[in-house]
């Protein structure tokens, strides 16, 4: 693959498209589409929903190929600056082979997912050369009633229209509660919140690389043996856990599977994200599960990290250079996330 190919910045006027390439969210929670929709435009952008993305089969959104057409015709329409998804689920590994990733790579943009969407971040990295960016989806994250947390609109705002480096700071605030999306439970009162519990250092170190990473289930489900693969040689990889709260000993096999593999060996450092529906005690194993994990390899490790299913949640490019201290807790990006 060529050098890295970095989207242009997001511009006011430019439209947001939204793809569902895995679950049917759009479908499943038009009330929900209606407030992301509101937050995008009151960024001074335009929405479209591309044609396929409303529909309905089942867990998915439509066939592989109208799920992938979908995210062509986004690439190739000129007036759109952000390919959005709509969601994550458990299916976008289905669209691999049916992805043209010449056409995207031709048509570089802003593309933006989190979770299951890790498997198109790595596909559209490996196939095409194409920075995109870790983070929030439109009906879970940027639908926040009554209204998107600062936190999360920050990032977002700094990775698509900023011009400096990305200094992330833990967040203030966060939540993990869940109201029920069907009953429109989440439109009665805004998600309680508890005060941050900052970011912690599991071991002490330095390093610097282009940050990488994204969901470790799918990455051990999904991307593991496959060609969509990437080259982790000296990244910052991060790694989050899904909000279906994998236990402290499926992390721990999960782990296991990345270090048979040499992938702590390969990185620089590990960053892993505040885990979802986990309790004090469920945390307390979690890192030292971690710990052990890594302790081999010896690499700098931070945890707690604002960048996985709880809220609020960063915006990271993948592929550009971050720096890491973990002993002082720093996380930054050293670059723009896009380009002019």
């Amino acid at each position: 693959m060529d050098a890295e190919l970095i989207p242009r910045r997001v511009r006011p006027g430019d439209t947001v498209a939204i793809v569902s390439p895995s679950a049917p969210a759009v479908a499943r929670w038009p009330h929900r589409v209606r407030r992301g929709v509101e937050y995008l435009q009151s960024l001074g952008l335009d929405v479209r929903i591309m044609p396929n993305a409303a529909g309905s089969e089942g867990w998915v959104s439509g066939s592989p190929e109208a799920r992938a057409e979908d995210i062509h015709n986004a690439f190739t329409d000129e007036q759109v600056g952000v390919v959005l998804c709509s969601i994550g689920g458990n299916h976008s590994n289905q669209l691999l082979p049916h992805l043209d990733y010449e056409l995207m790579r031709s048509h570089p943009k802003v593309f933006q997912g989190y979770s299951d969407i890790t498997v198109l971040h790595w596909a559209l990295r490996k196939t095409a050369g194409l920075r995109t960016i870790y983070g929030p989806a439109l009906t879970s994250n940027l639908a926040e009633y009554p209204r998107v947390l600062p936190y999360t609109d920050r990032w977002l705002r700094a990775a698509w229209f900023g011009q400096e480096a990305l200094r992330y700071e833990p967040a203030t605030e966060w939540t993990e509660e869940f109201l029920d999306w069907d009953s429109k439970a989440d439109l009665q009162r805004a998600r309680r919140l508890s005060s941050g519990d900052g970011w912690l250092a599991l071991r002490d170190g330095h390093a610097e690389g282009p940050v990488l990473g994204g969901c470790l289930e799918t990455i051990c489900w999904h991307l593991k043996g496959s060609e969509a693969w990437i080259d982790l040689a000296g990244a910052i990889l991060f790694l989050e856990t899904s909000e279906e709260a994998p236990s402290p000993a499926h992390v721990d096999a999960y782990l296991t599977d990345l270090e048979l593999l040499g992938v702590f060996d390969q990185v620089s450092a590990l960053v892993v994200a505040r885990p979802y529906g986990y309790d004090d005690r469920d945390k307390e194993t979690l890192w030292g599960v971690v710990a052990r994990r890594t302790e081999a390899a010896g690499i700098p490790v931070l945890a707690n990290v604002d960048l996985g299913h709880t809220d609020p949640m960063m915006s990271v490019p993948l592929g550009a250079n971050a720096r890491l201290d973990a002993g002082g807790r720093i996380f930054q990006v050293t670059e723009p996330a896009t380009a002019h």
